[in-house]
């Protein structure tokens, strides 16, 4: 292959932020600006604390934790809005995904998105990247009911593709996604994302394989690795 880490399997599941679209750092400041906006001070341990859940996950805990006094649905209504109007303009893709995905779908493998983000968000993120018609469908954890920590996304998916897991390969940035899906059964292959810089370790010894990129490095005719630009 041209791009990319090269796969024997027929079936890919893409997460989509930090995977193939650059939308992390949106995310990591849309928690502190909110905090800010309603005069509490972030707290170190704020992104660690909220990485791995949803939309409305974050939303209750917001209320729980800090005493928002709002709804559930009202916060997670002031959130998606800011969040929105980004998604719509639309992140930048990771270098090297479209042509990566191009070309495996040439080669007659499916793909698809499996996304913790609303599903309308990550459709208009994808359609401004000229990305939605690369991928067969899209699943969201919140159509869901259940976020990452769990594999009923990447399940739904697989049924949808008439595959197994062992026949699927996942990529994902996110450490405890990656864990659920190799868990589950699914050849996983771990992508570096800045949002993870301190679980680069943490993510080789979970997933099957880890790149860095999803250009290929023409000199050496093999994907990027973290351990290649270290």
């Amino acid at each position: 292959m041209k791009y990319g880490v090269d796969i024997s399997h027929r079936f890919a599941i893409f997460d989509m932020d930090g995977t193939i679209i650059d939308s992390m750092p949106a995310w990591k400041n849309l928690w502190s600006d909110y905090l800010i906006s309603k005069g509490v001070q972030p707290p170190k341990d704020l992104i660690e604390s909220i990485r791995n859940m949803t939309l409305g996950e974050s939303s209750q805990y917001f209320i729980e934790r800090f005493g928002i006094k709002s709804t559930k649905e009202d916060v997670k209504s002031e959130f998606y809005k800011i969040m929105e109007k980004k998604y719509y303009v639309g992140f930048p893709p990771k270098p090297g995904i479209i042509e990566y995905v191009s070309e495996l779908r040439s080669n007659g493998v499916l793909t698809c998105v499996v996304t913790a983000t609303a599903e309308k968000l990550a459709r208009a993120c994808l359609k401004q990247n000229n990305m939605i018609g690369l991928f067969d469908f899209v699943i969201s954890c919140e159509k869901v009911g259940k976020n990452k920590q769990f594999p009923d996304a990447y399940n739904l998916a697989s049924y949808q593709f008439g595959s197994k897991p062992p026949e699927t390969v996942v990529f994902e940035d996110a450490p405890y996604a990656a864990t659920t899906a190799v868990k589950a059964g699914y050849y996983t292959i771990g992508v570096f994302d800045e949002y993870y810089m301190n679980c680069i370790d943490a993510m080789k010894s979970i997933c099957n394989d880890y790149i860095y990129s999803f250009k290929r490095d023409i000199n050496t005719n093999s994907s990027e690795r973290i351990s290649d630009s270290l």
